[in-house]
């Protein structure tokens, strides 16, 4: 299968399955067709889409995920395949009764990366008197992070990127609204390595809210947060705040940038794997150590719209 992302945009289209192809309409009029197999995930954008059973329960079976998208892009719910792994019970009982400690350091592990990349992120990004003070903080981060030093870290790391006005909202819209993209992109890729893994998505780490069916995919995938911030502070440079398709394209991209893992350079989409894996590894030894990533801050994939 291709980490390809089929996204659906435009409004009053008709996705039917035919032969192992996705088939793309509007009216009777036939747009495209995409391999069933180049699919990764499905992001439906648009609002005015019809969408046949029989195209989600292939890509179900193909271990795809499909994304439906609200207004400026927030991910409103997925469609996500029940595990088809092959210690699936097995897994998710250890991933049950998984201690609080075991979580917290966890946590902290995550916490502790999410704070560096943001450092490496405003260094990228010619701030590297901001990048130092930002760095200090992930030093600072205890077991299940009690004083919240990753909240302190994003309020400052927020106003040093996009300046004092700026306020992250998922709501909003221009900056707010690429971010959201990028992450939606991200969360989706990193829910399909966990159900890939045989994992439950709705069972966090540290997010546990009982609205959220993807808790674990949003501690995980924390890290991955500062390479979208870098690409978008890119972007606004340039004057692009709006979301055409060639931006689209440069933030579907960055899941392919390169990343330093234990099997070598990875492309980010691929490391999620090795994140979920070695969770699940230690899940079944009780050891609270993961494989987290080591993203360099360099512009290594971070293609910048000409």
């Amino acid at each position: 299968m291709l980490n390809r992302v089929l996204e659906i945009a435009e409004e009053n289209r008709y996705l039917s399955l035919k032969r192992g192809f996705i088939v793309i309409q509007q009216g009777t009029t036939e747009l495209g067709s995409v391999p069933l197999d180049d699919i990764a995930v499905l992001l439906l954008s648009a609002q005015g889409i019809t969408i046949t059973k029989n195209v989600l329960n292939a890509l179900s079976e193909k271990g795809c995920i499909t994304v439906f998208c609200g207004q400026n892009y927030i991910p409103l719910s997925m469609v996500v395949p029940i595990a088809s792994h092959t210690y699936f019970t097995k897994i998710i009982k250890t991933q049950i009764n998984a201690s609080e400690p075991f979580k917290k350091r966890v946590w902290q592990q995550i916490v502790n990366q999410k704070i560096k990349n943001q450092a490496l992120s405003l260094k990228y990004c010619n701030k590297e008197p901001d990048a130092k003070l930002i760095e200090k903080i992930a030093s600072l981060v205890k077991s299940g992070d009690p004083d919240n030093r990753e909240a302190y870290a994003a309020r400052m790391y927020w106003k040093f990127l996009f300046g004092d006005s700026f306020i992250r909202d998922k709501n909003g819209d221009g900056i707010n609204s690429l971010l959201n993209y990028g992450y939606a992109i991200m969360r989706a890729c990193m829910a399909r390595a966990i159900c890939a893994h045989g994992l439950i998505p709705s069972l966090g780490i540290h997010h546990d809210n009982n609205l959220n069916q993807f808790c674990l995919a949003d501690d995980l995938f924390e890290i991955y947060r500062p390479i979208v911030d870098t690409l978008v502070y890119k972007l606004i440079e340039q004057n692009q705040t709006e979301l055409t398709p060639e931006i689209k394209k440069a933030l579907v991209n960055l899941l392919k940038i390169k990343v330093k893992t234990s099997e070598g350079e990875s492309q980010v989409v691929q490391s999620m794997h090795y994140v979920t894996s070695s969770f699940v590894n230690a899940l079944e030894d009780g050891k609270p150590n993961i494989e987290l990533p080591v993203w360099e801050g360099n512009e290594n994939g971070i293609t910048i719209i000409e």
